[in-house]
């Protein structure tokens, strides 16, 4: 997110936090997609993932007022609802996400370029159906770094993690999400 849509969303959040409703109505028409995405990505259903949509913006507007920013954006903040009302609700429901393989002892590509290369194909839907098959930690670090465009520092803070742990979880979930993508392709 560039510094200006930043400071549109403060500005949102400062109005919300003060109770205007409009200026949430404002947050959720720019978070939704995002929202619905990630649990999308890891329900696999589109009602599943709306009610978690709701649930998640209807949390948000409930805290709203106790949103203090400390060093950590908005999205950040409504990402780690996002997370954890998706947590809750594979508990409650019991499904359990396939995980793949801890990929560190394969050769691949330099990590570097990996990184650029499965980050331009982010959008696509072949990605996010990929995203799915990863781990919880490491879809939430995919996610907060890709989908939602937040930076190391603030990952770590989402996910109660350190930056060295995300950067090193980001390595292993890019890994497996290559290789993810390459049987996806040699599947067609």
């Amino acid at each position: 997110m560039t510094a200006i849509d930043e400071r549109h969303i403060d500005r949102l959040v400062r109005r919300s936090v003060r109770g205007d409703a409009e200026a949430f109505g404002r947050i959720f028409d720019i978070y939704v997609d995002r929202v619905f995405a990630y649990a999308y990505a890891r329900l696999r259903d589109p009602h599943e993932a709306e009610d978690v949509t709701e649930t998640v913006f209807l949390k948000a507007f409930a805290a709203i007022r106790t949103y203090d920013r400390r060093g950590v954006p908005f999205g950040a903040w409504l990402f780690r609802i996002a997370r954890n009302t998706t947590v809750d609700h594979v508990r409650r429901t019991g499904w359990i996400p396939q995980p793949v393989d801890d990929l560190e002892e394969l050769a691949g590509p330099d990590p570097i370029v990996l990184d650029e290369e499965i980050a331009t194909r982010l959008d696509s839907a072949v990605v996010r159906s990929a995203v799915r098959n990863l781990t919880e930690d490491q879809a939430a670090v995919i996610a907060c770094r890709f989908f939602w465009d937040v930076d190391i520092r603030q990952t770590a803070q989402t996910l109660d993690r350190t930056e060295g742990s995300v950067k090193a979880l980001q390595h292993r979930a890019l890994r497996a999400l290559a290789r993810l993508l390459e049987e996806m392709s040699a599947d067609e």
